[in-house]
């Protein structure tokens, strides 16, 4: 399943240091990749575009990583519709 997370940081830098710190270690139990990462200017938001086994999974695994830094926002993408994601 492919997973959109709209992410509202609220410590970026720890954030971010645990993301480059994890990401390179997937695949993990429930989560098979990230696709995109399209964080803001100032990184206190950013959309990522996520291959998960389900939300559920997905949200267990960013939990882990990067604890209450964010607010997470979370729906599986309608790839019928989808335009210009190359997965």
């Amino acid at each position: 399943m492919i997973i959109v997370v709209n992410h509202k940081i609220s410590n970026p830098l720890e954030f971010w240091a645990s993301a480059k710190k994890n990401l390179p270690l997937l695949p993990a139990s429930g989560v098979k990749r990230v696709i995109q990462v399209l964080p803001n200017k100032d990184k206190t938001e950013a959309t990522c575009v996520w291959e998960a086994e389900t939300i559920a999974a997905l949200d267990v695994y960013l939990r882990r990583k990067v604890f209450d830094w964010s607010t997470d926002t979370y729906f599986e993408l309608n790839l019928a519709e989808t335009i210009g994601l190359i997965v």
